[in-house]
C-alpha cells in the first residue's frame, strides 16, 4: 500500500505510543511510504529532541531511526513534484497549517493518501469531499491494511472528522 506521510507519524512510530510502532513493524513488507526530502532532514535534525523525550541516549534513537524506519520509507525531492503541484499544495495548505504544503503536494503528486495525525489536514480534507488530496490517520491505515475498501475508509474518517 502506498502512502505519503507525515512527520508526526514518523515520530511517532519513534517515541509514540506502541500500537503504532507495532502497526508499522508488522507491515514494512506491505507498506510503500513517501515523504518530502526536506521533512526527513528535519526529523534527523530533531533526533535528539526525540531521545529526550522517551529518556534515550540520541545514539539508541539516531540507531532505531536509521535501522527501522529510514530504510522503509521513500523520499522525494521537491525538485521531482511539478511546479504546479507545489503552488496548489501551498494555496491549499494555506487555510490549514501552510507549512503542510510538502505533504499535500507529494500526495497529490503520488496519487496516494496521506497518512498523518494532523487533525486539521484530516478534517480539511474530508470537508472537500477527498477532491484533491486524501488525508487518513492511524487508524484508517489499519483498515485499509485489513482490506477495507478506500471508500469505505473515507466514510468513516468524514464521520469521524466530521461528525
Amino acid at each position: 500500500m502506498r502512502l505519503a506521510v507525515d512527520t508526526n507519524i514518523l515520530f511517532s512510530i519513534l517515541i509514540g505510543g506502541r500500537r503504532l510502532r507495532i502497526l508499522f513493524l508488522e507491515n514494512r513488507g506491505r507498506l510503500e511510504l513517501y515523504t518530502p526530502g526536506r521533512m526527513v532532514r528535519e526529523v534527523e535534525r530533531l533526533l535528539p529532541k526525540a531521545a529526550g523525550h522517551i529518556n534515550a541516549e540520541p545514539s539508541l534513537v539516531r540507531e532505531i531511526y536509521n535501522t527501522l524506519v529510514k530504510p522503509y520509507v521513500h523520499i522525494v525531492e521537491e525538485t521531482g513534484i511539478p511546479q504546479a503541484v507545489m503552488e496548489e499544495a501551498k494555496r491549499l495548505a494555506a487555510g490549514v497549517d501552510p507549512d503542510d504544503w510538502p505533504f499535500v503536494a507529494l500526495a497529490m503528486f503520488l496519487g496516494v493518501p496521506l497518512w498523518t495525525g494532523d487533525k486539521g489536514l484530516l478534517r480539511f480534507s474530508a470537508r472537500t469531499g477527498y477532491k484533491n488530496f486524501i488525508a487518513i490517520d492511524t487508524e484508517g491505515v489499519e483498515l485499509l491494511l485489513r482490506g477495507e475498501p478506500l471508500d469505505s475508509v473515507l466514510e468513516r474518517m468524514r464521520g469521524k472528522y466530521l461528525g
